[in-house]
């Protein structure tokens, strides 16, 4: 059986770092779907780095007891606006 190196231990450390940091807090426990989906969302938005209007569209469109039939095409929809908002945000510091 092959140890690990010093390398690949340092390598092991480092994931369980990311994976711990990337672990969302703790839920209490929840009585219904609808409860543990608003909790994931709340807990998704309260993770650092996220990025709050695609969290929130999860939260809007996917993260529901019972998603709309277009779910996925309407939350794509949505990110696409956002991403055509923030893009010409962008264009209009460039042009200043």
């Amino acid at each position: 059986m092959m140890g690990l190196d010093e390398s690949g231990a340092a390598d092991k450390a480092a994931i369980l770092d990311i994976l711990a940091a990337l672990a969302p807090p703790q839920v209490e426990n929840v009585d219904t779907p609808g409860d543990f989906l608003a909790a994931l969302a709340a807990s998704l938005n309260a993770l650092e780095g996220v990025d709050v209007d695609v969290a929130g569209i999860l939260a809007d469109h996917l993260l529901t007891v019972v998603p709309h039939a277009n779910a996925v095409s309407n939350a794509t929809v949505a990110i696409a606006a956002i991403a055509a908002k923030r893009a010409a945000l962008d264009q209009e510091e460039v042009d200043g």
